[in-house]
């Protein structure tokens, strides 16, 4: 199943949640593309989630928009 999340504005600890609930709940073969504005966002919160849950992870800087996949 692949699947969608806009994190584009949000801050603090909120994308790092919203990324853990959907990693948990994702199956393998599932992929998660994430999508923020923030470099902060994707150091802190979605790098070390990707590490944590073992995610292939791809990431591309489109105009000021990052897009992370992540693949379980």
């Amino acid at each position: 199943m692949r699947s969608e999340v806009n994190l584009v504005g949000l801050c603090c600890s909120v994308p790092h949640l919203i990324v853990y609930n959907k990693l948990r709940k994702m199956s393998k073969g599932d992929t998660l593309l994430v999508i923020t504005d923030d470099a902060t966002v994707v150091q802190r919160d979605i790098i070390p989630l990707a590490e944590k849950f073992g995610c292939k992870t791809t990431i591309t800087k489109d105009e000021d928009l990052f897009k992370i996949e992540l693949t379980i």
